[in-house]
Protein backbone atom coordinates (compact mmCIF):
# COMPACT_ATOMS: atom_id res chain seq x y z
CA UNK A 1 0.00 0.00 0.00
CA UNK A 2 1.25 3.34 -0.89
CA UNK A 3 2.44 5.93 2.07
CA UNK A 4 0.63 8.79 2.71
CA UNK A 5 2.97 10.55 0.85
CA UNK A 6 2.36 8.69 -2.24
CA UNK A 7 6.21 7.82 -3.38
CA UNK A 8 6.79 5.21 -1.72
CA UNK A 9 5.06 1.57 -0.33
CA UNK A 10 4.43 1.76 3.56
CA UNK A 11 7.10 -0.50 5.89
CA UNK A 12 3.94 -2.57 6.83
CA UNK A 13 4.00 -6.52 7.33
CA UNK A 14 1.89 -8.68 8.92
CA UNK A 15 2.63 -12.66 9.72
CA UNK A 16 0.35 -15.44 9.60
CA UNK A 17 1.50 -17.86 12.33
CA UNK A 18 -0.38 -21.44 11.98
CA UNK A 19 -0.16 -24.16 14.53
CA UNK A 20 -1.14 -27.11 15.54
CA UNK A 21 -1.37 -29.49 18.20
CA UNK A 22 0.33 -33.03 18.11
CA UNK A 23 2.19 -34.04 15.13
CA UNK A 24 -1.05 -34.47 12.99
CA UNK A 25 -1.03 -31.20 10.37
CA UNK A 26 -2.03 -30.96 7.53
CA UNK A 27 -1.46 -29.09 4.30
CA UNK A 28 -4.70 -29.63 2.07
CA UNK A 29 -2.60 -29.49 -1.63
CA UNK A 30 -5.69 -30.70 -3.53
CA UNK A 31 -8.37 -28.78 -1.83
CA UNK A 32 -6.13 -25.57 -2.58
CA UNK A 33 -5.71 -26.87 -6.32
CA UNK A 34 -9.74 -26.70 -6.65
CA UNK A 35 -9.93 -23.56 -5.47
CA UNK A 36 -7.32 -21.83 -7.50
CA UNK A 37 -9.01 -20.21 -10.25
CA UNK A 38 -6.12 -21.36 -13.15
CA UNK A 39 -6.86 -24.48 -15.01
CA UNK A 40 -5.19 -26.47 -17.31
CA UNK A 41 -6.30 -26.28 -21.22
CA UNK A 42 -8.35 -29.37 -20.63
CA UNK A 43 -10.01 -27.60 -17.80
CA UNK A 44 -8.31 -29.65 -15.07
CA UNK A 45 -7.00 -28.33 -12.03
CA UNK A 46 -3.23 -27.31 -12.12
CA UNK A 47 -0.03 -27.84 -9.78
CA UNK A 48 0.29 -24.97 -7.37
CA UNK A 49 3.04 -23.12 -9.17
CA UNK A 50 1.26 -20.24 -9.92
CA UNK A 51 -0.09 -19.96 -6.35
CA UNK A 52 1.24 -16.56 -5.67
CA UNK A 53 -0.79 -15.18 -8.68
CA UNK A 54 -4.33 -16.52 -7.87
CA UNK A 55 -4.07 -15.09 -4.24
CA UNK A 56 -4.04 -11.88 -5.14
CA UNK A 57 -5.96 -10.24 -1.82
CA UNK A 58 -6.47 -6.44 -1.87
CA UNK A 59 -7.25 -4.17 0.95
CA UNK A 60 -10.27 -5.15 2.60
CA UNK A 61 -12.87 -2.83 1.02
CA UNK A 62 -16.37 -2.15 -0.60
CA UNK A 63 -19.15 -4.61 0.86
CA UNK A 64 -16.84 -6.39 2.82
CA UNK A 65 -15.16 -3.61 4.76
CA UNK A 66 -16.63 -3.25 8.47
CA UNK A 67 -17.48 0.87 8.61
CA UNK A 68 -18.67 3.09 11.15
CA UNK A 69 -21.19 5.35 11.19
CA UNK A 70 -18.86 7.76 10.76
CA UNK A 71 -17.64 5.63 7.43
CA UNK A 72 -14.12 4.96 8.66
CA UNK A 73 -12.98 1.45 9.24
CA UNK A 74 -14.49 -0.38 12.34
CA UNK A 75 -10.86 -2.23 12.54
CA UNK A 76 -7.64 -1.04 11.33
CA UNK A 77 -6.01 -4.75 9.44
CA UNK A 78 -9.21 -6.22 8.59
CA UNK A 79 -8.58 -9.47 7.08
CA UNK A 80 -9.86 -10.77 3.55
CA UNK A 81 -12.13 -13.53 3.89
CA UNK A 82 -10.56 -14.83 0.84
CA UNK A 83 -7.26 -15.01 2.58
CA UNK A 84 -9.05 -16.66 5.74
CA UNK A 85 -10.55 -18.89 2.86
CA UNK A 86 -7.15 -20.15 1.51
CA UNK A 87 -5.71 -20.68 4.96
CA UNK A 88 -8.58 -22.60 6.81
CA UNK A 89 -8.70 -24.90 3.69
CA UNK A 90 -5.47 -25.42 3.47
CA UNK A 91 -4.73 -26.41 7.15
CA UNK A 92 -8.04 -27.87 8.08
CA UNK A 93 -10.98 -30.62 7.00
CA UNK A 94 -14.53 -30.25 7.98
CA UNK A 95 -14.83 -30.32 11.62
CA UNK A 96 -11.62 -29.46 12.80
CA UNK A 97 -11.09 -26.65 15.81
CA UNK A 98 -9.76 -23.24 14.27
CA UNK A 99 -8.60 -20.95 16.63
CA UNK A 100 -8.20 -17.32 16.19
CA UNK A 101 -6.33 -15.66 19.57
CA UNK A 102 -6.95 -12.20 17.70
CA UNK A 103 -10.03 -12.22 16.38
CA UNK A 104 -10.96 -8.91 15.66
CA UNK A 105 -14.15 -8.50 13.64
CA UNK A 106 -14.80 -12.18 13.28
CA UNK A 107 -13.58 -13.30 9.84
CA UNK A 108 -12.04 -16.21 10.86
CA UNK A 109 -15.77 -17.56 12.85
CA UNK A 110 -17.65 -16.42 9.63
CA UNK A 111 -15.36 -18.10 7.33
CA UNK A 112 -14.62 -21.41 9.66
CA UNK A 113 -18.77 -21.44 9.72
CA UNK A 114 -19.04 -21.51 6.01
CA UNK A 115 -16.51 -23.87 5.66
CA UNK A 116 -18.09 -26.26 8.44
CA UNK A 117 -15.27 -25.80 10.60
CA UNK A 118 -15.38 -24.99 14.39
CA UNK A 119 -13.79 -22.75 15.70
CA UNK A 120 -12.80 -20.74 19.04
CA UNK A 121 -12.23 -16.59 18.89
CA UNK A 122 -10.39 -15.05 21.35
CA UNK A 123 -10.78 -10.69 21.53
CA UNK A 124 -9.65 -8.76 24.83
CA UNK A 125 -11.05 -5.27 22.38
CA UNK A 126 -14.38 -5.08 23.71
CA UNK A 127 -15.32 -2.87 20.59
CA UNK A 128 -14.13 -5.66 18.03
CA UNK A 129 -15.79 -8.10 20.15
CA UNK A 130 -19.40 -6.48 20.21
CA UNK A 131 -18.51 -5.85 16.12
CA UNK A 132 -17.86 -10.00 15.89
CA UNK A 133 -20.72 -10.89 17.31
CA UNK A 134 -23.33 -8.50 15.22
CA UNK A 135 -21.55 -9.90 12.76
CA UNK A 136 -21.45 -14.01 13.50
CA UNK A 137 -25.27 -13.32 14.46
CA UNK A 138 -26.31 -12.01 11.31
CA UNK A 139 -24.60 -14.81 9.61
CA UNK A 140 -27.08 -17.34 8.63
CA UNK A 141 -24.71 -20.64 8.62
CA UNK A 142 -23.12 -19.88 11.77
Amino acid sequence: MPSITKRTFTHATEYVCWFVKGNNWKFNYDQLKKINPHRTQEGKTKQMRDFLDFIRLPIVQGRERLKGSDGRAKHPTQKPEKLLEVIITASSDKGDIVLDPFFGTGTTGIVASRLVRKWIGIEVNKDYFKIANARLANKKEV
